[in-house]
């Protein structure tokens, strides 16, 4: 053991002398330099093994620093320069000017650390005159627009301060501290999720001098044990794999497997110095004991280190061998952070993160809860207990333990308020370990739940072996839908058939369930001890019997002998299948899957509680497996599956909530769950918020009472919290929901949800809004026809004189059609071969989105089609023959047949033989084309089919030749015969009202919301010219539209290019609509147009 931790005796002799000395020198006004130099002469005398930071740390006292002021670099001395602290000395610091003066100094050495690209979380700056020393941190870096950071846009923070001037025994001991804190670095970090992350995460050079190591290490097991490793790896991939993007059997990635061993080895090594208070650096037994966890089990952590996975590995002594070096570098580097202090998070969130980022795997949707959210969730949810009941929750999706680690703590507080169950420690550790318990299917994340449940815990456990623990996380999937033995646990049957290896062991079902837990596990305790510790097992049915007999002890009342017998089948069978793998050097693992993966079915209906942030992933973000199977089952039995379309969207957050509240949870037990905010508002979920699961083939108690929004920094996707109970719907139903958004600080800015019904949907919304509306049908709006992909079908055309024909090129970035492409994501290759000409009868006006803004729709741009108008007016095909047969048309032929290749690459028409029909068939999905039989006369109103806010616009048909004219998908058009009706939808569409209307209805991502889709024409009821509010809105449209249309006209004769450049579809579109929406609002008439419109909507 390093003795780094230990003060000596004479070192506190010594470093008293160094004190006496400073006290002389600053007294009789000596200079800084020669106070400076007394010390550093002195500190080798501190530190008996004369570490090498000291010879830095004397060394450097002349070394030559870059430092930037203002536009001029000059060149400065850091009177000692230590690894990443920057310290300054002054003669004496209770002199103001000189005090102020050394603080200069340090942001000036701060902010040359940090133009050379430091990380300012890593830059500590010291201020002394060796007897008075002040630590800073670097905390804030203000913008340098541009320039290098001086010191004026450096942000300190005192984090410490000392006064050893006193000169006693603890001044030298605070001295001595101090110094190895902050100069050495020992203990300097805080133990917090970012840290870790950054200073040892996968983009940390730090790992990269590990990582490799690692993998050699696993490289070398899978040479020298092939069999075993193959094992491993079709349970990894049978079982975890199926539950991420991959989702294939053959899926299993050993890099990733490496990577995950790294994680595992720190936390391990983490945990070990918390239970030791201080950073500890092994003897190579002590190493051994860590990875194999036998170090925990000595301190009374009984499961805290299972063989798992990994446990070939970490139990093995050639691979030990390898990674005994590895582990000691890491406790190196670990010396950095403070022990002393238990952390008050899960530290592991972000390095889980930055693992499902490096690998691009989506294993159940993981995403990390951040503390200050779970530490609300939490104590919300504890507070909604009755009063005197201790806590026991379920976390059945923990992930790397963010709402483990804030119940333990949470729970300690409540356990101690309420007589922290006696005097008798035993209980109270009872108490606390029944406090949550957790699932996951991750393997590391739960490993690294179990150390965040140590870490919060570790004041109530002890002196080493006061209690025996088992920690209640365990390595299942909560759905109990699969495990790494079985495939269908779902199947209605008397027997699970356990999949060993090439072996079949039939569980009896009933083992699998709460009143036999006791007896399953007495069972498997004595039939694996028989199984690895006799040489040459020969288990008779005597034996099986007598122990089965003994296992009857714990079981429920109700049991029978029946079921004594089959459970001594059971035991025999499996007894001779691990003990027959075990002398083959193919067992370890069994036990442990045996153990966790089936405890769902041993712990239902135990807890008092839910707090949990089960996985977001729609299921079609699943590969197709057994797995995605079971969910999509379990969606339709829970009856919350949606229709049509949205069912390729289904979450698995609900999923997850509901089988846990069913399973999991007594009556009456409270719940906080972190859901996509979509279930306030998505279609996917109108299921979930219309209680469709209260009326499912498999029925479920659950209501909600609150509801928080979350603060959009908590995580990629907008999310909220539901609360609630397991209790009936019908008998909590408020209305509104009380609740509001959470903030980062902890603070819930009070709100309330209303529940908004239109037509057969319901949402829950914080939005102003009418309590309903009618599902109205203003038009018979269409959605326009999928001209894509964009790159196909438009091209630069250039008319070729008079003749009727046109040249087509390429779109390149500067030509003035370029927006029709610049976002396109398939096929951007793609060019027709040139030259190109073609007869313009192939040439068709299109209307996309783009060329729409408020109240106005740009002239359509051309693209090539293989259609025309047939006898009937409708649109139909080309052929093929029809082309082939005129020569005139063979450069059009020629075109299609390659347009129609990139088609045969995508999944639509890609069977058709003929290049037209293959063409068609793209571009007339569902019959988009066929639909647009536009009229002559009369109107077309258009609305966006995307975007947050609503945006339409009409044109007059009398005015614009309509027999080639195609509406593109990204609009809704419908045709209206009066110009009243025109003004009237579309000056209720671009108003605030209507958008203010359909907020509540709209799905929000990070950017906020979006799929307007047909939302409008639901609120809107149709035009009825003889009630007033409606003429009123068409007169106030007109005027609004006519005050616009001379604007625009003014500022194109004095060229203000503040209103015209917002007219071009160049630009990006939601600015340029944003923009003119802005122009609009100032308009004279605006007001009254508003009025207009909300006296329709009734807001």
């Amino acid at each position: 053991m390093t003795d780094d931790h230990v003060i000596t005796d004479a070192q506190i002799q010594a470093a008293k002398e160094c004190i006496a000395v400073a006290k002389g020198l600053i007294a009789t006004g000596q200079n800084e330099q020669r106070i400076r130099d007394s010390f550093t002469s002195r500190l080798r005398g501190l530190f008996a093994r004369k570490p090498t930071w000291i010879e830095e740390h004397v060394l450097g006292g002349e070394a030559a620093l870059k430092t930037h002021k203002k536009s001029k670099v000059t060149t400065g001395f850091v009177d000692n320069l230590v690894g990443l602290t920057a310290i300054e000395y002054e003669g004496n610091l209770k002199n103001v000017a000189k005090f102020e003066e050394g603080y200069g100094q340090v942001e000036k050495y701060c902010a040359s650390l940090l133009n050379d690209g430091n990380d300012p979380t890593q830059v500590i700056g010291v201020l002394s005159d060796t007897l008075r020393w002040h630590a800073y941190s670097v905390k804030e870096v203000r913008n340098s627009e541009g320039g290098p950071i001086e010191a004026e846009h450096v942000v300190l923070g005192e984090i410490e301060r000392i006064d050893v001037s006193g000169g006693s025994d603890n001044d030298a001991k605070r001295l001595i501290t101090f110094l190895k804190k902050y100069l050495q670095r020992l203990g300097s970090r805080p133990l917090r999720a970012e840290a870790i992350a950054r200073d040892l995460g996968f983009y940390s050079s730090f790992c990269k001098r590990h990582i490799g190591g690692f993998t050699a290490v696993v490289d070398q097991a899978f040479k020298d044990n092939p069999g075993y490793a193959r094992l491993i790896a079709e349970l990894w991939c049978n079982f975890v794999s199926y539950v991420s993007a991959k989702g294939q059997s053959s899926a299993f990635d050993r890099t990733e497997y490496s990577n995950e061993l790294y994680i595992l080895t720190l936390a391990k090594l983490i945990c070990a110095n918390a239970l030791a208070d201080r950073a500890l650096q092994s003897p190579d037994d002590e190493v051994i004991a860590i990875l194999n966890g036998e170090f925990f089990s000595g301190r009374g952590l009984v499961n805290f280190v299972e063989y798992d996975y990994f446990g070939w590995i970490n139990s093995s002594a050639p691979y030990l061998k390898g990674l005994i070096p590895i582990a000691r570098g890491l406790q190196d580097d670990l010396r950095a952070y403070d022990f002393t202090k238990a952390p008050s998070e899960d530290i592991f969130g972000h390095l889980m993160a930055q693992l499902a980022s490096r690998s691009q795997r989506l294993l159940l949707g993981q995403e990390w809860t951040p503390a200050w959210l779970a530490r609300a969730i939490v104590a919300k949810t504890i507070a909604d207990l009755p009063a005197g009941t201790p806590p026991r929750f379920v976390d059945m999706c923990c992930g790397s333990g963010s709402m483990i680690v804030e119940t333990v703590l949470q729970a300690k507080k409540r356990i101690d308020a309420q007589g922290g169950g006696g005097k008798k420690g035993d209980k109270r550790i009872a108490l606390l370990a029944a406090a949550i318990t957790g699932f996951d299917i991750d393997p590391l994340a739960v490993m690294l739940s179990k150390v965040g449940w140590v870490l919060a815990a570790r004041d109530w456990l002890g002196a080493p072996g006061t209690y025996q623990v088992s920690i209640p996380i365990y390595h299942a999937d909560s759905l109990f839908a699969m495990t790494p033995l079985s495939k269908s646990i779902q199947q209605e049957s008397d027997e699970l058939t356990l999949q060993i290896a090439e072996h079949q062991v039939a569980l009896p079902r009933f083992l699998v369930s709460y009143p036999w837990q006791a007896a399953f596990d007495y069972a498997l305790d004595r039939a694996y001890a028989l199984a690895t510790g006799v040489k040459n097992l020969r288990l008779s049915d005597k034996d099986a019997a007598d122990i089965a007999n003994e296992a009857m002890n714990d079981a429920p009342p109700k049991a029978t002998k029946d079921d004594e017998k089959v459970l001594a089948r059971f035991i025999k069978v499996l007894t001779e299948r691990i003990h027959q793998l075990h002398r083959e050097g193919r067992n370890g693992i069994w036990i442990f899957i045996l153990r966790n993966s089936y405890r769902p079915g041993l712990v239902s209906g135990q807890f008092n509680g839910l707090v949990s942030n089960p996985p977001w992933l729609a299921l079609s973000k699943i590969a197709d497996n057994p797995y995605k199977e079971a969910l999509e089952e379990l969606g339709g039995a829970l009856n919350v599956k949606p229709e049509g379309p949205s069912f390729l969207h289904l979450e698995m957050a609900t999923i997850f909530l509901l089988h846990a509240v069913d399973r999991y949870l007594q009556s009456g037990a409270v719940i906080g769950c972190v859901v996509p905010e979509t279930v306030l508002n998505g279609h996917q979920h109108n299921p979930f918020r219309e209680n469709g699961y209260t009326k499912g083939e498999r029925r479920v108690e659950f209501a909600v009472s609150n509801i928080w929004k979350v603060h959009e920094s908590a995580f990629k996707n907008r999310a909220a919290v539901l609360f609630g109970r397991k209790l009936n719907p019908a008998k909590l139903r408020p209305n509104p929901i009380p609740g509001g958004t959470i903030l980062p600080d902890g603070t819930v800015v009070s709100g309330k949800f209303k529940r908004v019904t239109m037509g057969p949907r319901t949402v829950w919304t914080d939005t102003d809004g009418k309590a309903s509306a009618a599902d109205f049908h203003p038009a018979d709006f269409e959605q326009g026809a999928d001209i894509m992909p964009r790159r196909l079908f438009f091209h630069e055309v250039s008319p070729v004189g008079n003749s009727g024909l046109s040249k087509l090129v390429p779109i390149d970035v500067d030509s003035p059609v370029y927006f029709l492409v610049n976002d396109a994501k398939q096929c951007k290759d793609f060019a027709l071969v040139s030259p190109c000409v073609v007869q313009d009868e192939f040439l068709f006006d299109i209307l996309i989105s783009k060329l729409m803004s408020p109240f106005i729709m740009a002239s359509p741009v051309k693209a090539f089609l293989p259609i025309r108008h047939g006898t009937s007016g409708n649109w139909e095909r080309w052929t093929d023959q029809e082309l082939l047969v005129k020569a005139k048309y063979r450069a059009v032929q020629k075109a299609f047949e390659s347009i129609a290749g990139e088609v045969a690459k995508m999944k639509a028409g890609a069977a058709k033989a003929d290049h037209a029909e293959r063409i068609w068939e793209r571009i007339n999905f569902r019959n988009k084309v066929g639909k647009q039989v536009i009229p002559s006369n009369g109107y077309l109103v258009f609305t966006g089919a995307g975007g947050s806010d609503i945006c339409s616009a009409f044109i007059d048909l009398g005015r614009i030749p309509a027999e080639k004219l195609i509406v593109d998908q990204t609009l809704y058009w419908a045709h209206v015969e009066s110009r009243g009706a025109a003004l009237y939808l579309t000056g209720l569409f671009n108003s605030e009202a209507a958008n203010q209307l359909i907020k509540a209805f709209q799905p929000r991502g990070q950017q906020g919301e979006r799929h307007i889709h047909e939302l409008a024409f639901g609120i809107t009821p149709p035009f009825d010219p003889s009630r007033p509010e409606h003429v009123e809105v068409v007169k106030a449209t007109a005027r609004l539209m006519s005050e616009y249309d001379k604007a625009r006209q003014f500022a194109m004769k004095k060229g203000d290019d503040g209103v015209l450049q917002w007219l071009d579809p160049g630009k990006d579109l939601a600015k340029r609509r944003s923009r003119l929406r802005g122009i609009i609002r100032e308009l004279p008439g605006y007001r009254d147009y508003e009025n207009a419109c909300r006296a329709v909507y009734g807001v």
